[in-house]
């Protein structure tokens, strides 16, 4: 059994461990192809449209980090239906770019260029966007960063940074547009990531403290929430095949859910609002990390040791 959880865990870091971020002016474009060993690890149906439709239909749905990647899929495929999107993003030319994309659809684009992890340009957001009735939010807007502690001891912003853009700027924007949710009896969606669940990894500090820590805030205020009619969904993704996560392909062997399966996970929740979406395998590796709880531990330390060498 130690040999098949040493197997387990050492598959695991391979899902964790991402590539440093990218250069921003670069772009990555995920062809969505998936392998067998991926289709084995991520099944992930496609929605029913007709369903989601019904849903969404003269429904309002803010979306951040809506210009790349998930959001961007998300957007593009909703806009699809008699919706009005609140898009919220860094790169105006990106969200005017989809803005005029979708002249002549029966959808309402609605763009703000907004920087999460600043508080003067939320309140900014929260007042332009007031006076609408947001039915959906979708916080998919992240920071992903890995670095080690000796190349981190000068640069508190990373921590700074992801703490903002994943924790503390959307929790701020929630509490602004929380009104008219509960008003509407709506949803919630947080993208979180499946690292929230697992044991913790060195040189992912400032990423998964900040992503752990709105998945326990929203889990701390969500009985509220319950009883006040809004549904809350967690989506907990394995990496996904974004420009955030990578440079190009060549880059990226490790197995990953392809940005398009991701967009129809999230889709799915607006459908059904399941509370919570993980991998299959989660519960698997959770075991064996409960059986032999220092293994990861003792692990991380003997690659660390290795690299040194």
């Amino acid at each position: 059994s130690v040999e098949l959880s040493t197997f387990i865990s050492l598959f695991l870091l391979g899902l964790l461990i991402k590539k440093n971020e990218m250069n921003p002016t670069e772009e990555y474009h995920d062809n969505n192809k998936q392998t067998l060993l991926e289709n084995f690890l991520f099944p992930v149906n496609q929605y029913n449209k007709n369903k989601l439709e019904e849903v969404v239909s003269q429904k309002t749905i803010l979306i951040t980090g809506a210009t790349y990647g998930i959001g961007a899929l998300v957007a593009e495929q909703l806009s699809e239906f008699n919706v009005t999107l609140l898009l919220v993003a860094r790169t105006e030319e990106r969200l005017i770019d989809f803005q005029e994309k979708c002249k002549g659809k029966t959808c309402k684009i609605f763009i703000y260029s907004t920087d999460l992890r600043n508080e003067n340009e939320i309140n900014e957001l929260i007042k332009k966007i007031e006076a609408s009735e947001i039915d959906i939010f979708i916080n998919n807007a992240g920071k992903s960063i890995t670095r080690s502690l000796a190349n981190s001891l000068d640069r508190f912003q990373d921590t700074q940074r992801c703490c903002a853009t994943n924790y503390t700027g959307p929790v701020k924007l929630l509490l602004g547009i929380l009104p008219g949710i509960i008003k509407n009896k709506g949803q919630v969606i947080n993208i979180s990531a499946l690292n929230v669940l697992l044991p913790p990894t060195a040189g992912w500090s400032a990423y998964q403290s900040s992503k752990a820590a709105i998945d326990q805030w929203l889990k701390c205020i969500e009985p509220e929430l319950h009883i006040a009619g809004v549904a809350v969904s967690h989506i907990y993704l394995p990496l996904v095949r974004t420009r955030m996560s990578m440079i190009n392909e060549k880059n990226h062997k490790r197995p990953a859910m392809s940005k398009s399966k991701a967009a129809s996970v999230i889709l799915k929740s607006i459908i059904t609002k399941k509370r919570k979406h993980r991998p299959w395998w989660t519960g698997f590796v959770l075991f064996w990390c409960s059986l032999l709880p220092n293994l990861w531990y003792k692990l991380q330390i003997h690659h660390l040791k290795n690299k040194q060498k």
